[in-house]
């Protein structure tokens, strides 16, 4: 190559040989631009926060987008899930209004299953007739200043599905089937 074609190349004004690498979104979460898991024990070692990326016990209204962007395990769920359409087909004209409240431990690793899971299939399901809400809750059930005196539950993550301020049906710890379909026979029955 002439020196010309070099000084546009290194510009970026013409194309070389080298050709840009689709990003890998696992291999970013994984390392979250490289920055060293186990040194964010202070502030000043971590990016996003005090509280250490892997184990961030947070409370009160959780944003679901920020659970799964900043908490490494939630991250990773999230991106390894695949939503079975297929299950919720049945939701496809749904149209009754439903709130869902989703009481997650950020520190739980069934919560860093389940709750990103969700998440994904609220996004697939795209429904404006559902809202969801996420109160997360540190290990002794204190959910930061957020009231649930009037939800009573066992296990985390619990989603309590209700319509018009009335329970109707829950899924507390594990599905039984599956998030999808457990979730199809409450709104359905």
């Amino acid at each position: 190559m002439n020196r010309a074609l070099i000084t546009l190349a290194c510009a970026g004004l013409i194309a070389t040989t080298a050709q840009a690498q689709p990003l890998d979104h696992k291999k970013m979460l994984a390392t979250m631009g490289g920055v060293d898991q186990s040194a964010m024990t202070s502030p000043h070692g971590n990016p996003h926060g005090s509280a250490p990326l892997q184990d961030a016990v947070l409370t009160g209204e959780l944003d679901p987008n920020k659970m799964i962007f900043e908490l490494v395990p939630m991250g990773r769920s999230y991106l390894d899930y695949q939503v079975d359409s297929a299950a919720l087909a049945p939701l496809k004209g749904y149209d009754q209004a439903t709130e869902i409240t989703v009481i997650v431990g950020t520190w739980c690793g069934a919560c860093h299953e389940h709750t990103p899971a969700f998440i994904k299939i609220m996004k697939a399901l795209n429904n404006e007739h559902i809202a969801v809400r996420y109160v997360g809750v540190d290990k002794q059930g204190d959910a930061g200043g957020v009231d649930l005196s009037g939800l009573s539950y066992q296990s985390i993550p619990t989603f309590i599905v209700s319509r018009g301020g009335e329970e109707i049906g829950r899924i507390a710890g594990a599905p039984e089937q599956s998030l999808e379909a457990d979730l199809v026979k409450i709104l359905t029955q």
